[in-house]
């Protein structure tokens, strides 16, 4: 695997994701129970350093915040990228049901956005969803000093 421990893309990335996975993870949780996907046009993953340089700086700022146990993920498929990472460290009893619950209810946010919009024909923006992710990223990105 490719090293971008020095590239200063890499390091704004991370310093960029480390609080926005932390946002993912339910209120109450103890840091648990977070994950995290970015979906961004190819050429705009390509600008950014390309798929592994993004999964890389999504792998460091997750074990910085102790996910010591995790997954990602990235895929490109003609014009959109797909990026992410999950938490998969053993939730311990005391935090289970607040992670469980702050799963279904974003199940639910999204079955519920699905339905009104084969309903009425139009959808709605879903508390957490890609598009809102997306350009929260973009706006911290933005906004975030390079190195």
């Amino acid at each position: 695997m490719a090293s971008f421990a020095d590239d200063p893309r890499h390091q704004k990335l991370v310093s960029v994701l480390v609080p926005l996975l932390r946002r993912t993870c339910p209120p109450g949780a103890g840091g648990y129970g977070g994950s995290y996907e970015l979906r961004l046009a190819s050429s705009e993953a390509e600008d950014l350093g390309g798929l592994l340089l993004i999964r890389s700086a999504m792998r460091k700022a997750a074990k910085e915040l102790g996910w010591s146990k995790l997954e990602t993920y990235g895929t490109g498929t003609g014009s959109v990228a797909l990026v992410g990472v999950i938490d998969k460290r053993e939730i311990p009893q005391e935090f289970s049901d607040v992670v469980e619950s702050h799963k279904l209810a974003r199940m639910r946010d999204a079955a519920e956005a699905v339905s009104q919009a084969m309903t009425s024909g139009f959808g709605r923006a879903v508390r957490d969803g890609a598009n809102l992710r997306a350009q929260e990223f973009r706006a911290a990105y933005d906004a975030a000093a390079t190195p």
